[in-house]
């Protein structure tokens, strides 16, 4: 018979011991078990390791590159990501419970497959998310012109004033159409030519057309400082803007997926792979068939309630003070010999 080498079989002792200690399992028990036994806490350490490992490198990648932090933090996230992560795939394994486990297993896997998708699409899509960006950018500084425009035009009461060059284009279009018709002698008077009555049309049509003006000077003015404002709004948007924030680049994201069929597609795909990673110690928690150290295990309870119930029976040793005094073992003795007391 061939025999394993000694390397061999301390590294396969190695590797199991990292496996209980992954999974939470008893290594004293699962080593004197049987290989297939061995086989599926092997199986699900490493099932444990893939959503871990795409969190610590998505942690890393996130903060890193694309949101542009230090090393220091992007490795403390990627620590902290993979250790959260590694917490709840290990309590999935060690929990045994009713269907509320289970549906709470499904929604805080449905939560983080979703988070790592979105996390991994930031990393891996961050040059076309940077073009969507730019283009969030400049809605951003439209909006902030805009309520700039809208705010000014309300407190200057440019409204107001609108409507007054319109009143007084209308006065003064009318007198001025007066004037050219009391020269013609068309109208007023019926007497061509410049008299008395056409100067003082004119007159009036001067001071109309002096109002005019002065209104209209009036709106240029506010004008030209509407646009001061606005342009002055535009610059402060554009500096607060940050382009590495998170939000805002979740929101690139979606409208560019929202956008292009080809990005949707490969956004589900990736929602689906995440989500069969997440996923994957549950499944193979729950379909692999049961083996002979988990039969043994329940065995090991099994045996713990019926030894409870039977000490908690009338007949019960641990009912017999004498039991646990000593000092009254000849006295208990000596009762059980006599058949009765009165003898």
């Amino acid at each position: 018979m061939q025999q394993v080498p000694d390397y061999l079989t301390k590294k396969l002792f190695c590797m199991l011991k990292t496996a209980c200690v992954l999974t939470g399992e008893n290594y004293k028990l699962l080593s004197a078990d049987t290989p297939a036994s061995k086989k599926k806490v092997v199986a699900l350490s490493l099932a444990i390791l893939i959503p871990v490992s795409i969190w610590v490198f998505n942690g890393f990648m996130l903060l890193y590159q694309v949101l542009k932090a230090g090393w220091g933090w992007a490795l403390i996230t990627a620590a902290v990501c993979g250790s959260i992560v590694f917490l709840i795939e290990k309590l999935i394994i060690m929990a045994n419970g009713n269907g509320w486990l289970t549906f709470f297993r499904i929604c805080i896997g449905f939560v983080v497959a979703l988070l790592g998708s979105i996390a991994l699409d930031e990393v891996v899509f961050k040059d076309d998310i940077d073009i969507s960006v730019v283009q969030v950018k400049g809605d951003f500084i439209k909006k902030a012109k805009k309520k700039a425009e809208t705010e000014f035009i309300e407190l200057s009461n440019m409204a107001d004033l609108n409507t007054k060059i319109s009143t007084a284009q209308q006065n003064f279009d009318k007198i001025e159409a007066a004037v050219l018709a009391e020269g013609d002698g068309s109208m007023g008077t019926k007497n061509k030519g410049i008299g008395s009555v056409t100067l003082f049309k004119d007159k009036k049509a001067q001071e109309r057309k002096e109002d005019l003006f002065n209104l209209q000077n009036t709106q240029t003015a506010l004008s030209l400082r509407k646009d001061s404002v606005v342009n002055e709004a535009g610059k402060n948007a554009a500096k607060s803007f940050k382009d590495h924030a998170l939000l805002t680049r979740l929101k690139a994201l979606f409208n560019l997926v929202a956008s292009d069929g080809y990005m949707m597609t490969v956004y589900i795909l990736f929602t689906i792979l995440m989500f069969l990673f997440e996923f994957l110690v549950v499944i193979l928690k729950h379909t692999w068939k049961k083996t002979n150290y988990e039969r043994r295990l329940e065995m090991i309870e099994e045996i713990g309630i019926r030894r409870m119930e039977f000490l908690m029976k009338k007949d019960s040793p641990v009912l017999d003070p004498g039991y646990y005094l000593p000092q009254l073992e000849m006295a208990r003795n000596a009762v059980r010999k006599i058949d009765s007391l009165y003898n």
